[in-house]
């Protein structure tokens, strides 16, 4: 009963009081202390990071595409110049106006000024119509074979007399069935005066395709808004009824500056976005560049998530380290000395008498179990020499194993030639040699890409280990060739051998992201004979046939 309660004793003390326990907190402190200092400051710096990173690809999606626009605007209104100050134009215009021209001058002018529009209209894709209007905002003549229809802004006269671009607002035309942009730019006459201008409706589908391109590079989704923040076109898609951004609406009705930072909000769509917007000045419209919320900010979850998994694991790490350094280094060695020599000279035959209740009682029992395992242990050397044996066995297996095909490699094909060689020489016995090539094997890898070009050696090379006979040798000669190596056999043979690979072949179907490809081999055959001192001979031969085969067309055997 005194026993008993003296082992209660030594366990609550080596519970609260062991080395052992010492050298596991002290480790989990040193450990858990730099672990989160560390892991807290890189999280709050790759945060940062992201953040920056996000705030970037939006402020530069935004700047470049507004730029990009502005560019394109410019280029529209230049090209509008240039035709204005056709002469086919401006002097047409004023015969048309001109009040002492008949009716039939005024008829042949507006058919060349409608023949001219008609023109450009066909030369530039982007302007489905171009009309000619008076300057009291009357069409007189089309590029459409319609009603000319122009929808000029209302303040458009005062915008030519300040200086600015005709620009129109975004509207669904029914006569060309799509939304349409009008520009408009006068035409003046050669002393200066005003004839009239000239408006084109432009297709909405070009700046979309400025919009798709930018929004590519790194963002959900950018689009245009006007004055009032109604959508007027997206990365995604052109708005016949146009939805409202209430964000745009709101920062473009105070005329505030567009924040720098990238702002939270729910957009047209109703979905949590991240996103940063800028004017385009000179129309009074904006551009939003947009990343879903979740995926923008999946980088910074992931960091936080692996940030708590490495500190973890690190803990778990180093209390077990600690665990087994509390066994291990507390041991008495002037105790245990004696003993230990015995083992250390290789007697295993040893257990030592476990005395007292304390930590040196626990580690002589450690001690014994020890030698225990190493007794086991010597057992499992035996087996682990059995193991290494057979990891030998497999490593001379990959040796002589080409690694995308699993047929023989090229060194290991030679070897076999070679055994076969001083057979033939020997007993006399014939055998033949194929070198089969996959033809257009460089088309796959252009077309579909060096993924779908291994899948495709590989199938070959499945095809083959089936179609030959277990004493045949197959293996990958170099690239998209095969060489296989038939024992016993003759020329008559091989030929049969190799007309039965090709055949199977052409039944073969390759598939690649959905795609059908068939493929066909070209092969060359030849036969040891008497005289062939070498190799080389042989193959000589057999690659002389093949290219044969490839020069009549491919898809062929050809032998001697």
């Amino acid at each position: 009963m005194e026993n008993e309660d003296h082992k209660t004793r030594f366990i609550q003390v080596s519970r609260l009081r062991s080395i052992k326990t010492k050298i596991i907190v002290f480790a989990l402190l040193a450990t858990i202390i730099p672990c989160m200092s560390l892991g807290t400051l890189s999280y709050i710096q790759n945060r940062k990071f992201l953040q920056e990173k996000i705030a970037n690809e939006l402020r530069n999606a935004t700047i470049q595409t507004s730029a990009e626009f502005d560019l394109w605007l410019k280029a529209r209104f230049y090209d509008l110049k240039v035709f204005c100050s056709s002469y086919v134009v401006s002097e047409n215009l004023q015969r048309m106006l001109g009040k002492d021209r008949d009716n039939i001058e005024r008829l042949v002018a507006a058919n060349r000024v409608k023949e001219y529009l008609r023109s450009v209209r066909e030369k530039f894709s982007d302007y489905r119509e171009l009309v000619l209007v008076s300057m009291i905002g009357d069409p007189l003549a089309t590029s459409s074979s319609e009603t000319p229809v122009v929808n000029l802004p209302a303040q458009w006269f005062k915008q030519l007399e300040g200086g600015k671009p005709i620009v129109g607002d975004p509207y669904w035309d029914a006569t060309l069935n799509m939304r349409v942009l009008t520009l408009a730019e006068v035409i003046k006459s050669s002393d200066n005066r005003r004839l009239g201008i000239l408006a084109v409706k432009i297709d909405l589908a070009s700046i979309m395709a400025i919009l798709e391109r930018k929004a590519a590079e790194g963002v959900d989704e950018i689009y245009l808004t006007d004055p009032k923040g109604r959508l007027i076109v997206s990365s995604t898609s052109i708005f016949g009824n146009p939805p409202q951004s209430i964000v745009a609406r709101n920062l473009l009705a105070t005329g505030s500056d567009f924040p720098q930072a990238p702002v939270e909000y729910t957009n047209y769509r109703d979905q949590p976005v991240v996103g940063l917007g800028t004017r385009i000045p000179e129309m009074g419209w904006a551009v939003f560049a947009e990343m879903e919320k979740a995926g923008a900010y999946a980088d910074i979850m992931q960091l936080r998530t692996i940030t708590f998994i490495i500190i973890g694991i690190l803990l778990l790490a180093m209390g077990a380290l600690a665990y087994f350094l509390g066994h291990t280094i507390v041991r008495p060695l002037k105790r245990l000395s004696g003993d230990a020599g015995k083992v250390a000279s290789g007697d295993l035959n040893v257990d030592i008498p476990v005395h007292g209740n304390n930590e040196v009682s626990y580690l002589t029992q450690v001690f014994n179990h020890m030698v225990s395992n190493l007794r086991r242990g010597q057992a499992e050397i035996s087996q682990a020499h059995e193991a290494l044996m057979e990891k030998n066995r497999e490593l001379h297996l990959l040796s002589i194993t080409d690694g995308l095909t699993c047929l023989f490699n090229r060194k290991h094909l030679m070897d076999l030639f070679d055994m076969e060689m001083a057979r033939t020489r020997r007993y006399r016995i014939p055998f033949s040699v194929l070198i089969a090539d996959i033809d257009h094997f460089k088309k796959i890898n252009d077309t579909y890409g060096h993924l779908a070009g291994d899948a495709v050696l590989r199938r070959i090379a499945d095809t083959l280990g089936q179609v030959v006979r277990e004493c045949d040798h197959v293996g990958r000669y170099g690239g998209e060739e095969f060489l296989i190596i038939l024992p016993s056999s003759d020329a008559a043979g091989a030929m049969q051998m190799a007309q039965r690979i090709r055949e199977q072949i052409c039944q073969v179907r390759f598939y690649n992201d959905g795609n059908e490809i068939s493929m066909t081999i070209s092969v060359g055959v030849a036969q040891c004979i008497d005289g062939d001192d070498s190799v080389e001979a042989i193959l000589s031969r057999a690659d002389t046939a093949l290219y044969q085969a490839k020069a009549n067309g491919r898809n062929q055997v050809i032998g001697p």
